[in-house]
């Protein structure tokens, strides 16, 4: 069944071992405790019985996009996990299973027609196999990607945070420090946009405005991310971290 009917409210059920939880999640899957003012994007429902942990994310709409199943020992570690992503299809995006005590990882991932796209497996964190398909089912060559950076790469953008960052003189009157986690998109022209704040409601405002700032202060382009040599956007996630001297 893929959509499911929630409460208003975070439900919270706890007896004979059993519990369910509702968290609302922003853009960055961090939770939203004020959804009034910050909004949300996701629902995450977890389900706990019996040494089992289910973990079920919705879209707003109720899409269902992903189940996380962790089983556990009588101590209450890992045993084994299993991590199903879908598209807002329905199509399986990806598979991953993990077994704690084997050490062993193995994933496929799968394009939005449901075809193969590519298949690996980890003994810890070592890859032992990896194959790559394309979605006719012909092996190809792993795919070469380049991630987006900014110019003059790591040097050039600490560079330049080290010449346009300054500590807000509000939040340094409340003594406030903290990492701000920032997302934006560089599409493939290298053109930064739709900038957002994934911490907003738990780190002091004037830091996070300073971030944002920040990032739409710079004054060159990025380099945009390359799958084979294309350019292709893509999402930028960084931390800006503020702390006092």
């Amino acid at each position: 069944m893929r959509r499911l009917v929630f409460f208003l409210a975070i439900l919270l059920l706890s007896f004979s071992g059993y519990s369910q939880t509702l968290q609302y999640l922003n853009f960055a899957k961090k939770p939203v405790l004020d959804t009034a003012k910050y909004g949300y994007e996701y629902r995450e429902l977890i389900t706990v019985a019996d040494g089992v942990i289910h973990q079920q994310l919705f879209t707003r709409d109720t899409v269902k996009i992903r189940h996380t199943t962790t089983l556990l020992d009588d101590q209450g570690n890992k045993r084994s996990k299993r991590e199903l992503g879908y598209f807002t299809n329905g199509v399986m995006e990806f598979s991953t299973r993990t077994d704690f005590e084997k050490g062993e990882t193995r994933q496929k991932y799968f394009y939005s027609s449901g075809a193969l796209k590519s298949e690996l497996a980890m003994w810890g964190d070592e890859v032992t196999s990896e194959v790559y398909y394309s979605e006719i089912g012909a092996e190809i060559a792993k795919p070469v990607i380049e991630e987006p950076s900014a110019k003059g790469g790591e040097n050039g953008w600490y560079s330049y945070l080290a010449g346009t960052m300054r500590y807000p003189a509000e939040a340094r009157a409340a003594k406030a420090e903290g990492t701000v986690l920032l997302a934006f998109e560089v599409d493939e022209n290298g053109t930064v946009g739709n900038i957002r704040v994934g911490n907003a409601e738990f780190i002091h405002e004037a830091l996070w405005k300073e971030a944002v700032r920040v990032i739409e202060s710079y004054p060159h382009r990025w380099t945009p991310k390359t799958e084979n040599g294309v350019a292709v956007s893509s999402e930028v996630t960084l931390p800006l971290r503020f702390v006092l001297s």
